[in-house]
């Protein structure tokens, strides 16, 4: 008896769910299949089901972190998988050395060299490279307007101005490079309010959380924006809460892939408490909820951490890395009202860590010279 096929909408609903390194190797099965990995409707379905996970930079490799929540258990538990990353470049400086998200790929930049796109489903290294290698990256987004996502650099240059023949001032000139172009547009705008760590990318711009220049006593804070259509810097909105002392902190996510998360600490007691924006970012109004409290005191505090912090809301469960304050091995932290889970990943001292939507299954983009991984 030959074997009856399913449905083709049950067959897709199916793939949609699973992991996306499943996926690709699945590419082999058939034409259909294949094809189906490339079409842009199956793309965002399976996004919209992944969840996010940590990615995370020791001193000479990369990993992701898949949390698995087992269905709201008490017994979380993790994989961690290193992440292909062995470039034809060595990171000069890892102070300097990042690992951001834009549009489903990861991008790292290499301090006074260049900045590597890759996707390590497909195995598929870009490169760009300066030419001035003065260049300092800030982070990557594309002309919305465009139908190809014209990716671009919005970065800066230390400049020196001559004030007399024995004296000169150092001031920032912010610049664009244009990736399919390789040209690089300087703006004619002040260095003020620059983010003071990576920012994020959502839907091709940049965000990042700042003081608010019209509050004299510093107590409010807003989300600033760079648009690469526009080239425009601009206050997006202001965030739901105040800093009640100066070293609270405030951290910024996205959330469910096309919102944002703040994560407030209390310096003093610890507390933290979670917000998400109701709807997803555009150019309307925005809304927060106060999504949930965590008065805990298992938490460390936030404040001034050499590798940052990282973290993302799924299912009303906080899941945050760290590196740990004495061992400086990353560290997750799983949060939600019956549980505060720490979990220690002995892979080396964290560098950097970021939350992000891994990479999907669309190619590198061809203005990015190709390499080998």
């Amino acid at each position: 008896m030959a074997p009856e096929n399913l449905p083709w909408d049950l067959e897709e609903k199916i793939l949609s769910g699973l992991p996306p390194l499943y996926l690709v190797r699945f590419r082999t099965v058939s034409q259909h299949w294949n094809a189906l990995l490339n079409d842009t409707r199956f793309i965002n379905n399976h996004l919209a089901r992944v969840r996010p996970q940590i990615i995370f930079l020791t001193e000479s490799k990369v990993y992701s972190i898949e949390i698995d929540l087992c269905g709201g258990g008490a017994d979380p538990t993790i994989e961690v998988r290193e992440i292909p990353s062995d470039f034809p470049y060595q990171a000069t400086d890892l102070t300097h050395t990042t690992i951001t998200t834009c549009d489903g790929f990861l991008f790292r930049d290499f301090w006074k060299q260049g900045v590597a796109i890759w996707n390590p489903w497909l195995r598929q290294v870009g490169w760009i490279e300066y030419v001035d290698k003065d260049f300092h990256f800030c982070g990557v987004g594309y002309d919305r307007t465009r139908a190809d996502k014209s990716y671009k650099i919005l970065g800066y240059f230390n400049c020196l101005r001559t004030v007399s023949n024995t004296y000169q001032v150092g001031y920032k000139k912010v610049a664009v490079y244009e990736c399919a172009s390789h040209a690089l547009k300087f703006l004619d705008v002040p260095f003020k309010q620059w983010p003071n760590m990576a920012p994020l990318s959502l839907n091709g711009n940049l965000y990042w959380v700042t003081s608010n220049p019209e509050d004299t006593h510093r107590h409010e804070y807003v989300i600033r924006s760079f648009d690469f259509s526009s080239e425009m810097f601009k206050t997006f909105c202001l965030l739901p809460c105040r800093k009640n002392h100066s070293r609270d902190e405030l951290l910024l996510a996205v959330y469910k892939r096309d919102g944002f998360s703040l994560l407030k600490q209390c310096y003093v007691t610890g507390e933290i408490e979670i917000w998400v924006t109701k709807n997803k970012i555009d150019e309307e109004e925005v809304e927060w909820i106060n999504l949930m409290t965590f008065p805990t005191s298992n938490l460390p505090k936030l404040i001034n951490k050499l590798c940052g912090v990282s973290y993302f809301i799924y299912d009303k469960t906080l899941i945050m890395c760290c590196g740990d304050e004495e061992t400086g091995a990353a560290c997750i932290y799983i949060v939600r009202e019956d549980m505060c889970k720490k979990i220690q990943i002995d892979l080396g001292i964290v560098r950097f860590s970021h939350s992000v939507y891994l990479p999907n299954f669309i190619s590198v983009p061809s203005e990015f010279r190709p390499l080998r991984v």
